[in-house]
């Protein structure tokens, strides 16, 4: 008699395929989870990188970087701000020695600076510095956040500017903690009184950047964040531009906790009585600068009027709002960790901040010498 073959039936193929199928469905989430942890750690030994670098600048110079080179008693200099003809050279760029970046901090023209002055409308210093500011750094990359770059034609889009250079420039992930209030710091072009404002690692005063040491951290350095983390936004947005120190892009505000967007300045006094309603439009998003009036973000950023820098996309966590108010600027901390943002604090360490700190807990660890007393399983 002719021997059998044997074979699967259909229902056993269809079992055996299913099987698999839940099995992959097992797997998948503990493999992008190993995958999110590596990229974390990632994050995380960057900001170690920039804890060293700091305090090797610090011992070189007895301060911390400054967060802005700017002249503004020199003419025809009128002011912190882009386009204001002022060098704006960023703290990003003073640091490029100490994090092996010798040779880009040699092309650097410091004399013109970040901006610099301004011809046929357009800052002149982003053709001179063009070969710096247009180089991607890896050791400023976070692995979680996708590859973004700047590009200028997309600016020249939205604001009508002409005479702009077809350059892109690279982005970064992380940013410094610029306080409580606003991009102004409640002295240049700020919604606040300066006596609102929470003394800060990085900012300014209406005649020079701020310098702060070590010994004016009475705080303590291990109480205070540095640096946290922010997102690359579109090519036509400014987040994630280390070049400069707005919000989104080389700085960071603590009114919003890490990757939030609920204000705190309604909830609290004495913030919530220092300014008025109209100065809080907009304020479930990212305030971000642009060249004409106040309006919301759109999607590409071509606001008629407004030259906005914000490209919004609510869906990529990435909403704004076209601040009109240099000054007025902020945004926060953002990260695509699941559930929370690295911080680098001032002793070198780095911390993970949940999403769901208390919201006057992030602001008192902003703050420099604010004096509070924050408790350690507060965070």
């Amino acid at each position: 008699m002719p021997e059998r073959r044997r074979a699967f039936t259909l229902i056993e193929l269809l079992v055996v395929i299913a099987i698999i199928g839940v099995l992959v469905a097992l797997l998948l989430p503990a493999v992008q989870a190993a995958r999110e942890a590596a990229r974390r750690i990632q994050c995380t030994n960057n900001l170690k990188q920039f804890g060293l670098s700091l305090h090797n600048y610090h011992s070189a110079n007895n301060c911390f970087p400054s967060s802005d080179i700017f002249l503004v008693n020199n003419k025809p200099c009128s002011g912190v701000g882009f386009g204001n003809q002022c060098q704006n050279t960023p703290w990003f760029i003073l640091m490029l020695p100490y994090i092996e970046q010798q040779t880009l901090a040699n092309a650097f023209n410091y004399s013109v600076g970040a901006e610099g002055t301004l011809q046929l409308g357009f800052p002149f210093a982003y053709v001179v510095n063009s070969t710096v500011i247009t180089t991607k750094i890896a050791s400023f990359q976070c692995p979680s956040d996708s590859v973004q770059t700047f590009s200028m034609a997309s600016l020249a889009a939205a604001t009508g500017i002409g005479g702009i250079p077809p350059i892109n420039l690279s982005k970064g992930n992380y940013a410094i903690n610029w306080g409580n209030t606003d991009f102004g710091q409640g002295v240049v072009s700020s919604y606040f009184p300066a006596s609102v404002h929470l003394q800060a690692p990085f900012g300014l005063t209406s005649t020079g950047p701020t310098f702060v040491t070590i010994a004016s951290v009475t705080d303590g350095t291990s109480n205070t964040h540095f640096l946290s983390e922010v997102l690359q936004g579109a090519s036509d947005d400014i987040r994630g531009t280390v070049w400069t120190d707005n919000p989104g892009a080389g700085s960071y505000m603590t009114r919003f906790t890490p990757n939030g967007y609920i204000d705190y300045v309604p909830k609290y006094q004495p913030w919530a009585s220092s300014v008025s309603a109209g100065a809080l439009v907009g304020n479930n998003m990212d305030n971000l600068p642009s060249f004409g009036a106040s309006a919301p973000g759109t999607s590409p950023a071509s606001a008629a009027g407004v030259g906005g820098l914000c490209d919004s996309q609510p869906a990529q966590r990435l909403p704004c709002y076209n601040q009109g108010q240099s000054g007025g600027e902020f945004s926060g901390a953002r990260s695509r960790h699941p559930g929370g943002v690295n911080a680098l604090l001032g002793d070198g360490s780095v911390r993970f901040f949940k999403d769901s700190i208390n919201a006057l807990t992030w602001v008192q660890l902003g703050s420099i010498s604010g004096g509070e007393v924050i408790s350690s399983d507060s965070y």
